[in-house]
């Protein structure tokens, strides 16, 4: 029983720590799976999107997008790009499970109760042996995605803040990934 309880709290304790990767910059394997995809909207127009899982930050999943846009707009022979329309969407998913919690002479139980905004961890020693029924926990967690409609030049750049030098943009996102590559 014992054995039971200490693989249960060691697969807790991972799942609560997020042993999971953020989504590396790659092509996604289909359409809404994580990594960047691309539609082609018109002769130098397209939709660029990119979906992170929910270990990848927000602020990540838009730079691996506008990286991809930077990336097209050089493959497609073009020198800069501008953002025509941009979506953002965030899902969270919630997993909930109920069992039961028991607690042995000198052992410590560990319950987490979370809400919206915050978690409450309550913490319980018990000298003798005892069991509790409806236990519950509950896991979320949020993933992002980011599209990018662009269309793409060859002309001098516009003065338009919404405008992007391919090639600068690129070479900034790359450095910005290697910098962060090997601070982990």
């Amino acid at each position: 029983m014992m054995k039971l309880l200490t693989a249960l709290m060691t697969t807790a304790c991972l799942a609560l720590a997020g042993c999971a990767t953020k989504t590396p910059y790659k092509p996604a394997d289909e359409r809404g799976k994580e990594g960047y995809t691309e539609t082609r909207l018109g002769e130098n127009r397209y939709r660029v999107t990119f979906v992170g899982n929910s270990t990848t930050p927000a602020e990540t999943v838009k730079d691996y997008a506008l990286l991809r846009a930077a990336e097209l707009t050089l493959q497609e022979g073009y020198k800069w790009f501008s953002v025509a329309e941009r979506d953002k969407d965030k899902k969270t998913r919630s997993a909930t499970t109920v069992g039961t919690g028991f607690s042995s002479p000198g052992f410590t139980t560990v319950y987490q109760r979370c809400g919206v905004l915050s978690c409450q961890t309550a913490v319980s020693s018990s000298p003798g042996f005892s069991t509790g029924f409806g236990v519950s926990s509950t896991v979320s967690s949020s993933s992002f995605s980011y599209s990018f409609e662009i269309f793409m030049g060859k002309t001098p750049m516009p003065k338009d803040p919404n405008a992007y030098d391919a090639r600068e943009l690129a070479k900034s996102l790359r450095g910005m990934m290697q910098r962060e590559s090997s601070d982990s």
